[in-house]
């Protein structure tokens, strides 16, 4: 018997379909293992803003090395942003208010734009979205030693500006970049010098900016970093501030402002900087000094001064011219009683006498005159009113001549008295009080002396 050999027939179109899975598959499997981002939404909230992080990457790296550094970058925003990576070098500056400058397209002298290769050239994130990638560093056989920088750039696009309007739907924002520091290891230079402290000359009062310019005259980037002391005229260190690092570029200038907050100033003062920079940490001193003069404050000190002063003397002229007015009174009440009595007052005359001429008769004649009458009661010696006259001429207190110059010189006690009190002397106010008070009492003048009670009060 003869047996035919089966036919096996196999379904073509089944096995295509089956391989084309496989590599539909395996390519799609094959981004996520070659690629080490990852994309996770942190639901941050939005500020508008995106956010690359670290803001520095500082490395040591050798001639040929290859090693990579990881970048954040969040979407903080309410728009989905389309982002476009791009690598430039930058420099430091020249100009010490500016730290460094971007070469664009150019290589600069300290070129590692070409060293980075970040591991993404372009991605789209959402709001919320923080996207982790790597920038892969490759140094160069034949790198120089010495600092080499170059800045990961993310410029976003928003895809969501102008949806539904005709013309362009995207808005470009600002970039953002994350500086690499690179520090190939060889022969490095470090060396650098520190102007004096930069301060105003004179001030009138805190706080005072000092101004540190460190200049950069070596081949790799340095973190200069120290103290600065504060001394007075007298030499005694009246502050001490902490210079934390900051940043200087190779063949650059750049400057830190140290804040003294201290506000009231006075006399010569030395800003002294000690800062440290380099591997081995050399240090340089330099210092500076300034006037602090709060002429404001001084002036109206002196103005004030000159108030008291001029008030002083304006109080002392009226006690002067109080004084004068009761003499010239006195004077006036001595023409008066003259012309109401007849008869001038006169000095008391004093007379030496002795022993023998006193039991002597009277001689009789011409030249000796009559002893004067006995006064009588109403007649009183001036200085019994008031005693600080010091005038012992007899008045008669029942003259309404009389009465009214001495009412007129209670009242100018009276009015001395409010003087001193305003002078704050109360001692001789009272003095001037009690006076006026004991003469009013003596002429019967009630309500004066009430007033007067009433002032001593007060004193």
């Amino acid at each position: 018997m003869i047996v035919k050999p089966r036919h096996h027939y196999v379904n073509r179109p089944a096995l295509w379909l089956a391989a084309a899975a496989v590599f539909m598959i395996a390519m799609a499997a094959a981004p996520t293992a070659a690629s080490a981002y990852t994309v996770e939404n942190h639901n941050t909230p939005a500020t508008g803003q995106l956010v690359l992080s670290p803001p520095k990457t500082e490395l040591d790296v050798n001639p040929g090395e290859v090693t990579s550094s990881d970048i954040v970058l969040a979407n903080q925003t309410s728009n989905t942003e389309s982002i476009q990576f791009s690598v430039e070098d930058f420099t430091g500056s020249k100009d010490p208010s500016q730290e460094y400058v971007f070469d664009g397209d150019q290589d600069s002298p300290w070129s590692a734009r070409h060293w980075l290769q970040p591991e993404l050239s372009s991605i789209t994130l959402k709001p919320g979205e923080v996207l982790t990638f790597q920038v892969k560093i490759t140094v160069p056989q034949n790198a120089e030693p010495g600092g080499h920088y170059a800045v990961v750039f993310a410029t976003a696009r928003n895809v969501d500006a102008g949806a539904g309007k005709q013309g362009s739907s995207v808005d470009v924002t600002p970039r953002i970049g994350a500086p690499f520091l690179l520090r190939v290891a060889g022969d490095v230079t470090e060396m650098g010098t520190l102007n004096p402290p930069e301060i105003p000359g004179f001030v009138e009062y805190g706080p005072i900016n000092i101004g540190l310019v460190f200049n950069n005259k070596g081949n790799v980037h340095e973190n200069p970093h120290g103290k600065v002391y504060i001394s007075n005229m007298l030499g005694q260190t009246v502050k001490v501030i902490d210079v934390a690092n900051w940043t200087v570029y190779p063949d650059a200038a750049y400057r830190l402002v140290v804040n003294w907050p201290s506000h009231f100033l006075f006399g010569r003062y030395t800003i002294q900087a000690e800062i440290s920079y380099g591997a081995s940490d050399k240090q340089i001193i330099m210092s500076s000094s300034f006037w602090a003069i709060p002429w404001k404050i001084i002036l109206a000190v002196i103005s004030s001064l000159i108030i008291i002063v001029i008030l002083l003397s304006w109080a002392t002229r009226g006690r002067r011219q109080a004084k004068a007015a009761r003499k010239a009174e006195l004077k006036q009440f001595h023409a008066n009683y003259g012309a109401v009595t007849g008869a001038a007052l006169e000095e008391p005359q004093e007379t030496e006498t002795t022993m023998a001429e006193t039991d002597e008769p009277a001689a009789a004649g011409p030249e000796r005159q009559p002893a004067p009458p006995e006064p009588v009661s109403s007649h009183i010696p001036l200085n019994e009113l008031f005693p600080s006259m010091n005038d012992s001429r007899m008045i008669d207190i029942n003259d309404n001549e009389t009465r009214k110059l001495l009412r007129t010189m209670i009242d100018n006690e009276m009015d001395l008295a409010r003087a001193f009190i305003t002078e704050g002397k109360n001692d001789e106010a009272r003095r001037e009080l009690l006076e006026a008070r004991e003469a009013a009492h003596k002429l019967g003048l009630l309500s004066e002396v009430g007033l007067i009670d009433d002032m001593l009060d007060w004193v």
